[in-house]
């Protein structure tokens, strides 16, 4: 076994890279197999842990050399005591992923752990944080994804060189190869995206968040290079701004490779429009989530535009729809699989684009669909229409009484179908629900009537009865009130998971 070369063994061990047990188990047949474990485990070190490590901390921090061991005791770290023995390997040139988080909370609970004084350390924190973000910059050979957010810390120091990991010496040469880069912060990042413009040419996924960021941080103008400066990018993420102009326009520069594309919270300015969209021909995914300002205009040049790869559109808008969704939509009905589609319900008729009428007589080969319809005069009808349908979720507003509706569904539900959720308050009898599981020939394995509070116990034992000759494995009961707890007990003998309120 020893004569296997390492390169075929890296790539057998490459192949368990998310089995951590398999991989421990090799760790100790001999040294050749150790190090390609090693550096497989320490590939990504975090992503086996649960929780912050300080053990992963304490091997990082044994990886410094005197210079850089000497600038933490300057700190009042006195690493004499901590560290003992030098490391077997060098883990940090194994290592290909990083999260800031990651190391920043797992140095928080070392710190903790050899200081005390919890809560009270967070300046040394970002200090310890920052010195091994420049050890891994300076030794590791080539990071593949990086992530840089603060989102969510407790405490936040408003000096930019603790996160301008991309400005570290030696980070020209680690990040070179990088193909996903992720930002969120309140953090000044035009250095960050200007050192990355020129260094940094490879990256395929962009996500740029800019979740509680202030306009003197935000640097578009430089994001706009970085975009602009990639060779092949194939996804973009931007979330929570309102200067966006010329970031959709450089889009146009990678307009061979886009493939997923989405906008979330963001604040569209007036001269906005998706012109450099129309030449993305290889868009699977284009997503806009929770923005304003998405208007007619905004819209219009994909209005008639062909995506023949498209195969998911996400949007969810409010106040109402502008009518370009429904040609959009019309415009790549064939590819399309994937629609998830939410805005308020309209009342008035004469302000409805009829995109769901558009879906039901142009889209056939739907899969996964999640939209407010009618019921029944839209429901029927699109299931008649969408016989392909994988996954359908329904909301509704309206309480229907449905004794007579769900007896209809049943031979109409696709015999592919295996997740039926519906999200509106539906009340059935016992005998109406039985008669839409006799009908239904599709293998359900997730049933949601979360807001059907009318369920009894009744309800409950002929849904366990499908479930005991069938293929359900999820229930969402959420508002049941009628149920009493052995009701409850019985069905959960046969369906794995179930989503419920306190029985009575």
């Amino acid at each position: 076994m020893s004569l296997i070369p390492v390169e075929i063994l890296r790539l057998v061990f490459g192949l368990l890279s998310k089995d951590k047990k398999s991989l421990r188990s090799c760790l100790l047949v001999n040294r050749t197999w150790c190090e390609s474990v090693v550096s497989i485990l320490w590939n990504d070190p975090f992503q086996f842990i649960n929780e912050p490590s300080s053990l992963i901390i304490q091997t990082l921090i044994s990886c410094l050399n005197e210079p850089e061991l000497e600038v933490l005791q300057n700190r009042g770290i006195n690493i004499e005591d901590l560290i003992m023995n030098r490391p077997t390997f060098d883990y940090v040139t194994f290592m290909r992923h990083l999260k800031y988080v990651n190391l920043y909370d797992s140095t928080s609970v070392w710190l903790m752990q050899n200081l005390g004084q919890e809560g009270k350390n967070y300046p040394l924190e970002f200090f310890v944080t920052r010195e091994l973000c420049k050890l891994i910059m300076n030794r590791c050979k080539t990071l593949l994804t990086l992530s840089i957010s603060t989102e969510g810390m407790v405490y936040f120091i408003d000096e930019n060189d603790y996160v301008s990991i991309p400005c570290f010496p030696g980070a020209s040469t680690c990040l070179s190869l990088l193909q996903e880069f992720t930002c969120c912060g309140a953090f000044d990042k035009k250095e960050i995206f200007k050192t990355m413009a020129k260094s940094c040419r490879n990256i395929r996924y962009l996500y740029i968040d800019y979740y509680l960021d202030d306009r003197k941080t935000a640097a578009p103008s430089e994001l706009v290079k970085l975009i602009k400066s990639q060779q092949a990018l194939i996804g973009f993420k931007l979330a929570i701004f309102d200067r966006v102009s010329d970031i959709v326009s450089a889009l146009k520069s990678q307009e061979k490779s886009l493939t997923y594309v989405e906008f979330r919270g963001i604040e569209f300015e007036d001269d906005v429009t998706f012109e450099s969209l129309v030449n993305c021909t290889n868009l699977r995914s284009f997503s806009l989530l929770s923005c304003d300002s998405v208007t007619d205009k905004t819209l219009e040049p994909l209005a008639t535009a062909s995506f023949p790869k498209l195969k998911t559109f996400i949007f969810k808008i409010l106040p109402k729809p502008p009518a370009t969704v429904s040609s959009f939509i019309r415009s790549n009905c064939i590819s399309l699989q994937e629609l998830i589609l939410d805005w308020q319900q309209i009342t008035d008729p004469a302000d409805d684009p009829e995109i769901i009428e558009t879906i039901i007589e142009h889209c056939p080969n739907i899969t996964s669909f999640d939209a407010h319809l009618k019921i029944p005069q839209q429901l029927i009808p699109f299931l008649r229409a969408c016989t392909e349908l994988r996954s359908l979720t329904v909301h509704g507003k309206e309480r229907v009484v449905a004794d007579e509706l769900l007896p209809q569904l049943g031979p109409l539900i696709p015999a592919n179908m295996f997740k039926l959720n519906i999200c509106a308050i539906w009340t059935f009898t016992p005998s109406a629900l039985q008669e839409f599981l006799d009908t239904c020939i599709a293998p359900l394995e997730f049933l949601g009537i979360r807001e059907c509070y009318d369920i009894t116990d009744e309800h409950l034992d002929i849904l366990s009865r499908y479930a005991e000759k069938g293929t359900l494995k999820y229930l969402n009961i959420k508002a049941a009130s009628r149920i009493t707890k052995e009701g409850l007990e019985n069905i959960c003998r046969v369906v794995d998971v179930i989503e419920h309120g306190d029985p009575s």
